[in-house]
């Protein structure tokens, strides 16, 4: 209870009416206009106003915008406190002085409306340099005041009943009637607004007062708000070069160092959130790309809209607090407002919030840096990189960011196996489709794997089933021109789109895998029964087994001996036509007539361009034509079959060279020549072992590449064919199948087997020369023995008895130059032995040395009775690692002589066998 109405109730007046305090007033807001005036020039203004409000209470603000009341009043105050204080003393500043004199009026019950356009009016007179009330130009030219002392107490009454409401106090006098004086008004602290309860009203004044200390709070905690948005404030600015916040030197003597310190520590939530806006917005330049990086771009600005939501709360009880200690400071009305009270919030209430945020923010901006220019699966990679942590919160968070990135990716899956097509504007599907492969290569070379943009999460093993079905699709489509694709399309489709989260499971066992593994399964069952019913897959792959691979023994023999002839020949002088004739020919004459003739149409017989010196041996060839679905099956693989159809063709060939002409030569001339045992003896006897020492090579090579190789690969191939579920899984294991057979037929080898085999074959080539001429020659001189024997005779029956003297000296100067060519030819086949003897030595050298035991058991076969190994120390050495690097010893006899079987040419190895 103020002293003012503690004395007037002491001396028995009648309380102060509403018209008592608008004249103070009036009284304080003139004085704060036009400050210190004569005393009748003050009253005249202050009767004026007071006159217009008395006669229209109601329409104060026609024709102008109103406030409310609490909001007129603050900025009141603003105006106010904002002039000049001559006394210097703060509870003597305008605006003190009239929020005081407000405050007392607010304790009389009085009409809301009234009052509010009360306070509109008195703000437009402080706030509107054109008004005309309270300023001297509103002043009497003859310098009346409008109404004497009479008049003012009637305006006060008459003011006073209409903004007051029926709260009388009466005095009761003799013995409790009822005066019938005027209503009085009087105001009780204790009683609340409502005329119930005890609850004791405060002291506005004074909370007033302090609301200046309420407010440098407020704004230091509004500064953190701002801040946490990324926005600069009073005391917190950004360093322009780390983009983290500082604080404002021009305000740093207004904070504590506490203030200052806490303020700092929760600026970093602002500085992370500007990082994870950059990348959330495209424009900057650092956000990912693709469809996957725009999935991930909304997942940061929904979560920066999430965190904006909090933010925009922690504003909102700011702001209720700030209204709250308004209110509290003139009115307190009702129950329910003190029921409703809001908590201020403080720095120490932002620090215990900005913990968990702070700690999302950081993980984001982790993330989102590490995403920074990639696309596809390699930006998923990235972000699944982080489920390898222990804490919950960010286990959670990867997982809801995974789930968004990955709803393109199960898009672009299911279209491809369940359509067979790729959407893939920014190439960041891991499975790529190459434009400038034509069908016939689709099954092979036309779909891969792009494998910088497969997920980690993905397997190879599912990739390729993925990759294979939607290869399968294309297959089913394009080449075989069929449209009935994979069952249930519909509903493989909703469950791989609809479980995104599951395609990043640590186990293969959710509802997107088993979609997965549905439609593989489905799709190449599909496939496999296509090509290998209608189509005869498998007996393609026998037949170019019997006849590329010359597995048909008796076709191959018959085949060779019809074109012996044309074999012989240059290569300039054979025809294709020839060649076909002779084929379809062998073919008739051998158990291939009771295949299938469809399977037999597609073989056929080639003539490559010959090069300068080649033969019919040298450009002949057979091939498997195929065509249609076959194609894009095996096409691939016909130049590998042409690879492996050279060095068995060739082994034939030494074989037919070495039975058909050598051996059959050397049988047939060695009963011609019986006459010449004598002279020929010596050298027909090594030519019988070295022939015989050659065949058994040719022969053991020919029955470990026919059988050990092919035939057991070819065993192991059909029963993996019969359990196949998949053509792929054929496929593959024919490509195995041909890669194994390629390595024992030493074709490519990364060692020297190949180059010595050549080197073998050449010998029993140069053998083959060098026995044509060497039985020349012996015929020669046969027949000229033969000629003279006849001479003899003849001159018998003559009497002439004997041949003359000089065709005696001619004949034996015939028979010392044959003795010579001889001698010569003995040395031809000694170097020519010598040549192959090291190439067969460097031959199982590198066999011996190979890591398959399958060739070093070879190499023991070839050598079964150490023969090799007694002519050459380096065979006979363990076969240790220290023997393999030393291995190339024998390159150092380069320049040695060549006659001595124990010589090791160089040619017979380059390079050592490791």
């Amino acid at each position: 209870m103020s002293n003012e109405n503690v004395g007037s109730k002491a001396e028995g007046l009648d309380p102060p009416t509403p018209v008592h305090y608008i004249t103070k007033l009036l009284s304080n807001i003139c004085l704060s206009i036009n400050g210190p005036q004569r005393a009748e020039e003050h009253d005249r203004l202050v009767n004026n106003a007071l006159k217009t409000i008395m006669e229209k209470p109601n329409s104060l603000n026609e024709g102008r915008p109103t406030m409310c009341e609490d909001d007129c009043v603050i900025k009141i105050l603003n105006i106010l406190n904002a002039k000049a204080n001559p006394n210097g003393k703060k509870e003597q500043m305008p605006g003190n002085v009239f929020l005081k004199t407000y405050t007392k009026l607010l304790k009389l019950d009085t009409d809301e409306k009234q009052r509010e356009a009360l306070m509109n009016f008195l703000l437009d007179i402080l706030d509107n340099a054109q008004s005309t009330f309270l300023r001297p130009t509103t002043l009497m030219a003859n310098g009346k005041d409008g109404g004497g002392d009479g008049h003012k107490d009637i305006l006060r009454e008459v003011l006073s009943e209409r903004l007051s409401r029926s709260y009388p106090y009466r005095k009761q006098q003799n013995g409790g009637s009822e005066s019938s004086e005027r209503v009085a008004y009087s105001y009780d602290p204790g009683q609340s607004i409502a005329g119930l309860g005890q609850v004791q009203m405060p002291n506005y004044t004074d909370q007033l007062f302090n609301q200046q200390d309420v407010d440098e709070t407020l704004d230091i905690v509004t500064n953190v708000l701002f801040s946490f948005t990324g926005i600069q404030g009073k005391y917190l600015r950004k360093d322009v070069v780390t983009g983290r916040f500082k604080l404002d030197t021009a305000n740093t003597n207004l904070l504590t160092t506490g203030d200052a310190g806490l303020m700092l520590r929760l600026s970093e939530l602002g500085y992370y959130h500007d990082r994870v806006a950059e990348f959330a917005d495209p424009s900057k330049g650092y956000s990912a790309l693709g469809c996957m990086g725009q999935a991930l771009t909304c997942f940061l600005r929904k979560e920066l809209g999430a965190y904006h939501g909090e933010v925009a709360l922690l504003h909102d009880q700011v702001n209720d607090f700030k209204k709250a200690q308004v209110k509290r400071g003139f009115v307190d009305r009702e129950q329910e407002w003190l029921d409703s009270q809001r908590e201020q919030v403080t720095l120490f209430k932002l620090l215990v919030w900005y913990t968990k945020p702070l700690h999302r923010m950081q993980w984001l901006t982790k993330i989102a840096h590490s995403c920074m220019m990639k696309k596809g699966g390699e930006l998923t990679s990235v972000v699944w990189d982080f489920l390898d942590n222990g804490h919950p919160a960010v286990d959670k968070l990867v997982i809801d960011l995974l789930t968004a990135m990955c709803r393109p990716l199960t898009r672009m899956i299911s279209q491809w196996m369940l359509d067979g097509d790729i959407t893939d504007l920014h190439n960041e599907f891991f499975v790529e489709s190459l434009t400038d492969i034509g069908p016939d290569r689709l099954w092979h070379d036309k779909f891969r794997v792009r494998t910088a943009m497969q997920p980690k999460f993905i397997g190879q093993e599912l990739a390729d089933k993925i990759l294979r079905t939607g290869k399968s699709i294309n297959f089913l489509r394009e080449v075989c021109e069929m449209n009935e694709l994979v069952k249930g399309q519909g509903e493989l489709k909703k469950i791989m789109e609809s479980n995104a989260g599951d395609i990043f499971s640590y186990t293969q066992d959710t509802k997107w895998h088993a979609a997965i593994e549905i439609c593989y399964q489905n799709t190449a069952k599909h496939v496999l029964d296509y090509m290998v019913g209608p189509h005869k897959l498998l007996e393609h792959l026998q037949c170019m087994r019997r006849y590329l691979l010359l597995g048909q023994g008796d076709f191959v023999s018959i085949f060779i001996e019809h074109m012996k002839d044309e074999l012989e020949k240059p290569g300039t002088e054979i025809f294709a036509h020839d060649l076909s004739a002779m084929l379809d020919t062998a073919l008739r004459c051998t158990n291939a007539q009771y295949d299938d003739p469809e399977i037999l149409n597609h073989l056929d017989v080639v003539a490559q361009p010959p090069f300068l010196g080649d033969t019919g041996w040298d450009i002949v060839s057979l091939q498997y034509v195929v065509q249609g679905p076959l194609a894009t099956m095996l096409e691939p693989t016909m130049s590998t079959y042409k690879a492996l159809f050279k060095p068995l063709w060739r082994m034939k060939h030494m074989e037919f060279v070495l039975s058909t002409k050598i051996w059959k030569e050397q049988m047939t001339n060695g009963k011609k020549l019986r006459k010449m045992n004598a002279e020929i003896g010596k050298a027909s006897y090594k030519l019988h072992l070295f022939t015989s020492e050659i065949m058994h090579f040719i022969h053991q090579m020919q029955y470990y590449v026919l059988f050990e190789v092919i035939e057991c690969n070819w065993v192991e191939l059909q029963k993996q064919m019969q359990q196949a579920t998949g053509l792929d899984k054929i496929l593959d294991a024919h490509e195995k199948f041909l890669e194994t057979i390629t390595v024992g037929c030493f074709i490519n080898s990364v060692t020297d087997k190949e180059r010595h085999l050549e080197t073998v074959f050449e010998n029993i080539i140069a053998l083959e020369i060098w026995q044509a001429s060497f039985y020349k020659d012996c015929f020669k001189e046969q027949n000229a023995r033969d000629e003279l024997e006849k001479k003899i005779v003849a001159s018998e029956e003559e009497g002439r008895f004997g041949v003359t003297t000089e065709e005696k000296m001619e004949r034996d100067q015939e028979r010392k130059m044959f003795e010579q060519k001889l001698i010569i030819a003995c040395r031809g086949l000694s170097d020519i032995s010598c040549a192959y003897e090291k190439a067969v030595s460097g031959f199982m050298m590198c066999l011996n040395s190979s890591e398959d035991p399958q060739l070093q058991l070879f190499g023991t076969r070839l050598d079964f009775n150490e023969f090799y190994k007694k002519r050459d120390t380096n065979l006979s050495k363990p076969l240790t690692f220290e023997h393999m690097r030393m291995s190339n010893v024998y390159n150092s006899n380069k320049n040695n002589s060549t006659g001595s079987r124990f010589v090791i040419n160089s040619q017979a190895s380059s390079t050592p066998a490791m």
